[in-house]
């Protein structure tokens, strides 16, 4: 027992200056999803492109799959962990993007990514927005595209293709709408 202590003490904690504690450590507001629509004051903090969950706030959520939805302010809507491990994610219908083949939208250095349900990354890409995958494994693709803006946004212009699951272009990217008709099964 003297040794497990010995051992943690040789990895310090950070400090916490007078005055700080919960507050800054978590310095973010929160709302679950599923179990209220409250927000809940130094509910979490970012790290790097993550946010961690304060665990109080964590074992207050309702998970499914493993899984808990959460709405941060500045942020938007996130997948949580059991751990408080957070991944902000597209937001669709007011909610996170729900999973498609095992797979979740988010950015990543301003570019689409996909992450499994572990929250770890599976794909990065080099496109500026992509659908979710379908059925087949393929998921439609842009480069060059941007928003409308309006709200619900559409994406336009740019040059569109299909990828698989590794990111490979089974489409070639071009403009029109072939991309599209393929990828909902429009003739």
């Amino acid at each position: 027992m003297i040794a497990i202590l010995a051992a943690l003490a040789a990895y310090p904690l950070p400090a916490l200056s007078a005055g700080q504690g919960a507050a800054s450590a978590y310095p973010l507001a929160c709302a679950y999803f599923r179990r209220d629509l409250d927000q809940y004051a130094h509910c979490a903090r970012r790290e790097g492109g993550m946010v961690r969950v304060a665990p109080a706030h964590a074992a207050r959520m309702h998970f499914e799959r493993g899984l808990a939805e959460l709405r941060v302010p500045g942020i938007g809507c996130l997948w949580v962990r059991r751990d408080g491990l957070a991944l902000p994610v597209f937001t669709l219908d007011n909610g996170p993007d729900p999973f498609a083949q095992g797979l979740v939208r988010h950015w990543r250095d301003g570019k689409v990514a996909f992450s499994d349900r572990r929250l770890r990354l599976v794909l990065a890409t080099p496109y500026d927005w992509a659908f979710p995958f379908n059925a087949r494994g393929e998921a439609l693709v842009c480069e060059g595209c941007r928003s409308d803006g309006r709200e619900p946004a559409s994406m336009v212009g740019g040059r569109w293709g299909l990828i698989d699951r590794t990111g490979r272009l089974t489409m070639p990217l071009q403009d029109g709408e072939a991309a599209y008709r393929h990828f909902f099964g429009w003739r």
